[in-house]
């Protein structure tokens, strides 16, 4: 490998960081201000992991009113995690301890109240942060529930607002990003003329004799006036030979096509060349609409920006409900440096494309109902207002942790297994999954 090899390789894993980085900068934004907002402390704001911060690069100071009873000078300190950090809890070592903090009790005309700085930190570990919020260690006693500014001693819709807090400034991040890239660097999208796109070398099209940019005018005696009619000739021809007649440049040709039968099951496109919900293996030529790039005004691009976390959610209920397809929908460290470089060789919109597309999944992976992720702890809040306020016992709450946990670290073996898997076999290159061929 030579030394400008390795220098593009080095470029594309500061990228994939920086990118990361703010993803869970966004996340844990969400977390920190919702902490504030209903006075809870909070110790230190962090990207990365580590024993020690390798940079300390702001403080923000300050005050809790001490309720009579509250216990001022304890902290029970722990990270608010995520799905950025879940890798990380399966080793405590890796939150590290605080940076010294002041911590100071001032008595005012309206009653005690505590001083506290909040330390914002990079640690050396950068894929993943953390914000660690006061009083989040549950105690056999319930003490937890008696420190200023702790997390606990706030009321479960409190808590529930905060852990909900984080996913969704993801899932925002996420659509500001690709409203952003909507309007700027536009979209592509089918033409449903009937003129040939880009078409696959060594497939039956291109074989033919086809190029992009003939007008296809019939098939057989056939006219053609939309692009889709050319789909449905070409599924419904099982293998036998389809003469086009197309318009070059004003020159008119007929080429005989004969398309294979793709083992390949592949989602379907509909009459308005929109992908659909149907999967199955069919006849194709290889062979695309032409498309063409528009760029989006606001409303239609938040409008479509904020259809994709629904989409998300979707695809996701999909996944469970067919899990033969895991493999081929997701991946974890190795997929997403290997997708960052492939958007940078692209373009810096590209990059923002993939940022966004990532914040939004981070955002709808911390609300699955599983410790340690957001969405586990949201459901035992929910628990909590079902019970009047009563806090779940250590046993309960060690019973859901436990199965929380496994199944958090069973999805991560699974996506590295993936990883591995794609990293050893020899990729090759495969359709669009709405690719009329």
């Amino acid at each position: 490998m030579s030394v400008t090899q390795l220098l593009q390789y080095a470029g594309y894993g500061v990228v994939f960081i920086i990118m990361i980085s703010i993803l869970v900068a966004a996340h844990e934004l969400g977390h920190y201000l919702f902490a504030r907002l209903f006075n809870m402390g909070v110790e230190e704001f962090a990207i990365g992991f580590g024993k020690k911060p390798i940079l300390i690069w702001g403080h923000r100071t300050y005050t809790l009113p001490i309720k009579p009873g509250e216990n001022w000078d304890e902290t029970g300190g722990k990270a608010l995690a995520g799905a950025e950090n879940t890798a990380a809890l399966l080793s405590a070592s890796l939150e590290g301890s605080n940076p010294d903090r002041e911590i100071e009790r001032i008595e005012t005309p309206t009653g005690p109240v505590l001083r506290e700085t909040t330390a914002f930190t990079v640690r050396p570990w950068p894929l993943g942060g953390f914000v660690r919020i006061k009083g989040m260690m549950p105690e056999e006693d319930g003490s937890e529930t008696k420190i200023t500014g702790g997390f606990y001693s706030k009321a479960p819709w409190q808590r529930f607002i905060v852990l909900l807090a984080g996913p969704m400034f993801s899932i925002l991040a996420g659509i500001v990003l690709l409203t952003s890239v909507l309007m700027v660097d536009g979209k592509d999208v089918f033409n449903k003329q009937p003129v040939l796109g880009a078409l696959t070398a060594g497939k039956p099209a291109e074989l033919s004799g086809l190029k992009e940019g003939d007008r296809v005018l019939a098939i057989g005696n056939k006219p053609v006036s939309q692009f889709y009619d050319i789909i449905v000739a070409v599924r419904s021809s099982n293998g036998a030979p389809l003469e086009f007649q197309v318009d070059r440049a004003g020159v008119k040709s007929t080429h005989k096509v004969v398309a294979e039968l793709d083992p390949e099951p592949s989602y379907q496109l509909g009459p308005d060349l929109e992908t659909t919900d149907v999967k199955a293996k069919s006849y194709k030529i290889g062979i695309l609409p032409k498309t063409n790039r528009i760029r989006l005004p606001f409303g239609a691009a938040v409008a479509e920006a904020s259809n994709m976390p629904i989409e998300a959610v979707s695809g996701l209920a999909k996944l469970f409900k067919h899990p033969q397809n895991f493999k081929d929908n997701v991946g974890g460290p190795v997929t997403m440096v290997s997708a960052t470089a492939a958007a940078v060789q692209v373009g810096f919109w590209k990059v923002v494309m993939l940022s966004a597309l990532l914040s939004i999944s981070v955002g709808i992976m911390n609300l699955l109902p599983a410790a340690p992720l957001d969405g586990g702890q949201m459901l035992m809040a929910v628990a909590e207002m079902l019970r009047g306020g009563r806090r779940l016992s250590l046993r309960s709450q060690a019973i859901a942790n436990g199965i929380g946990l496994t199944f958090v670290a069973v999805l991560i073996l699974s996506v590295w297994v993936v990883d591995i898997q794609r990293l050893a076999t020899p990729s090759k290159p495969k359709p669009a999954a709405a690719k009329p061929k």
